[in-house]
């Protein structure tokens, strides 16, 4: 009977203090009794690691900076390097985001409700007969010529044939991210010392802060001065496509990569493995100016024919490094072959190539109007967006 009595006991005391009978008769807590994370309650939390701070700096940082356009679905990082030395605590971390641009339609995009503004509308027939189009916009701007009305209509239909292929779904971009911070006397970092840069063409960076799209008024007035730049004929579209920007775009993508290593002997990182070696076989001495080389390739694949004496690789010395150098190529796509035409920052499209001017050539493989990516060797670069600058040259295939 005692016996029956303790162990009734024992029952009660377990399911009131939340106790439970081990094997060997000791008693152990129970998971009701700890905090999250596995901690017991009235100790303190553990602190986080550098990569768990800056884990969530980025993250927090980044969605901030691009959740007022996109749905951001995912980021994650690869931390290509560490380092601690002197108290300070460096690192290269690689970081990938998914997103999806959260308007529904290309008429909602503020650059799109910009150029639209500047005809008197609030969305673009895209789909409708083109003498349908030519008649609305007409309706609702008499003044303008037919050569201008056809101007507009090529236009948006090019920019619309773009645009809809972004809309709902979901993309990947990357980041090259360069960390320094002072460790703290517990080695660990705060988030007041961090200094996050992004990579930029040329070895150029930017704080990650600050990376981060134009606000929807400035995007809204771009495209009502781009809209007006076709109105009053300082833009004029090209009559015809003289090659396939989805060919550039699709070119780009299989050719190149986010590569961490370096060429012998200098700091720039290429992977030669991802390279199109069969057709265009490497070369040593294209270790670091292979950026013309690699865009000349992908006009090539796109339908630009090669024009011995003028366009043609590893002959280059007598017609002005058409094919290698970036100051050559894009002489010739714009003033000899006339196969682009210069535009603003803001209107590059897919397939153009954007051209700095220190000599580096980017092929653009998406612009939403938000955001611009693009793909380059020197450095091998995959889907990395990138601030245009003012001072940079910017040619589009249409």
């Amino acid at each position: 009977m005692k016996t029956k009595v303790v162990a009734l006991l024992c029952l009660v005391v377990f399911f009131l203090a939340g106790c439970s009978p081990a094997a060997n008769g000791n008693v152990t807590s129970s998971s009701s009794a700890r905090a999250e994370g596995g901690k017991y309650e009235g100790q303190p939390p553990l602190p986080e690691t550098p990569q768990q701070t800056l884990e969530r700096y980025i993250i927090n940082t980044y969605k901030r900076n691009y959740e007022t356009f996109y749905q951001v679905d995912n980021v994650s990082l690869t931390f290509v390097s560490e380092n601690t030395n002197k108290n300070t605590y460096t690192a290269t971390v690689l970081m990938k985001a998914v997103k999806t641009l959260k308007y529904k339609t290309v008429d909602e995009l503020p650059f799109i409700k910009g150029a639209l503004s500047a005809l008197s509308l609030q969305s673009y027939p895209y789909l409708q007969e083109q003498n349908q189009k030519v008649e609305l916009i007409k309706q609702k701007n008499k003044n303008l010529s037919a050569s201008t009305l056809t101007n507009v209509v090529t236009y948006l239909d090019r920019t619309y044939d773009e645009l809809t292929r972004y809309i709902g779904k979901k993309y990947d971009s990357y980041m090259f991210l360069y960390v320094t911070a002072p460790l703290t006397a517990s080695n660990t970092l705060s988030e007041n010392n961090l200094k996050v840069l992004v990579e930029q063409p040329q070895y150029q960076r930017i704080e990650l802060k600050d990376f981060k799209p134009l606000s929807a008024q400035t995007m809204y007035d771009l495209g009502k001065q781009s809209m007006q730049r076709v109105i009053n004929g300082t833009t004029i579209p090209l009559k015809k496509m003289y090659y396939d920007p989805w060919k550039v775009v699709e070119y780009a993508d299989k050719y190149t990569s986010n590569a961490t290593t370096v060429c012998p002997g200098t700091v720039i990182a290429n992977d030669k493995t991802k390279w199109n070696n069969e057709q265009w076989p490497y070369y040593d001495f294209l270790c670091s100016t292979d950026c013309a080389d690699f865009a000349s390739q992908a006009l090539n694949y796109a339908g630009l024919p090669i024009e011995p004496g003028k366009w043609q690789r590893l002959k280059d010395a007598a017609n002005g490094w058409a094919w290698t150098s970036s100051s050559g190529l894009r002489r010739y796509l714009l003033q000899q072959k006339k196969v682009v035409r210069s535009v603003k920052s803001w209107e590059i499209r897919a397939g153009g190539l954007m051209m700095a001017d220190q000599g580096h050539t980017m092929i653009v493989v998406r612009n939403d109007t938000i955001e611009i990516l693009t793909n380059a060797h020197t450095n091998d670069r995959y889907h990395e967006p990138v601030f245009p600058q003012d001072n940079w040259y910017y040619l589009n295939s249409w």
